[in-house]
């Protein structure tokens, strides 16, 4: 017997075209609305071939990503990697400087390395990411930088939003030796909150002081 009024569902990320509705991400980061959206996927997208409009369509690196957005529009990024360590490889430094525009990850919230976020290269120099502007929200990611690199992020931007942020920093045994070595720096920063975040590694052994 055939169900009488019965939905369709379209397969993907939360509807057609793996696409999810802005209400439904602005609920998710606890916003009443949201602008853009933004996908990203480390290992099925592409930043020369694809325009980021949905999770088949997504870019490769949140720098490109962010590249699109637009400040002060509630633009919002979303990581929804496909396989691997869902984290991006982000070949340059990335200067956050658009203000409310949000970064979230679509993964588990395990609270040690969550299966998505970015993951920069020895290119990405100190320090790798820098926040500084105002009212951004992070959340659900890893942010990680494995190389010879002292400071993964600085903070010079006010009341930003850090929820289940996984800030993976001295990563590298050279760093670990290194006096001026930092996962997180402030520059002026003010009334910044962290929520459940985890800070550093454990494979390296910090030696500097």
């Amino acid at each position: 017997m055939a169900l009488t009024g019965a939905a369709t569902l379209t397969p993907g990320f939360g509807g057609p075209q793996g696409k999810v509705l802005p209400e439904h991400v602005a609920g998710m980061i606890g916003l009443p609305y949201v602008g853009k959206i933004f996908y990203v996927d480390a290992t099925a997208g592409s930043d020369t071939a694809n325009s980021g409009t949905s999770q088949n369509d997504a870019l490769a690196t949140v720098n490109t990503a962010f590249g699109k957005a637009t400040s002060g529009q509630h633009d919002v990024i979303i990581i929804a990697p496909t396989g691997g360590s869902g984290r991006t490889t982000e070949a340059a430094s990335i200067n956050w400087n658009k203000r409310f525009t949000h970064l979230i990850g679509s993964a588990a919230p395990s609270m040690v390395n969550p299966r998505a976020g970015m993951s920069f290269t020895a290119a990405a120099t100190t320090p790798s990411f820098t926040i500084s502007e105002n009212g951004c929200i992070f959340k659900n990611i890893t942010i990680a930088q494995f190389n010879d690199v002292n400071v993964l992020l600085s903070i010079s931007g006010d009341r930003n939003y850090f929820g289940n942020v996984h800030f993976a920093g001295i990563g590298d045994d050279t760093a670990g030796n290194d006096n001026a070595a930092r996962v997180i720096t402030f520059d002026g920063g003010e009334e910044n909150t962290f929520d459940g975040c985890t800070f550093g590694v454990d494979t390296i052994t910090r030696t500097g002081t």
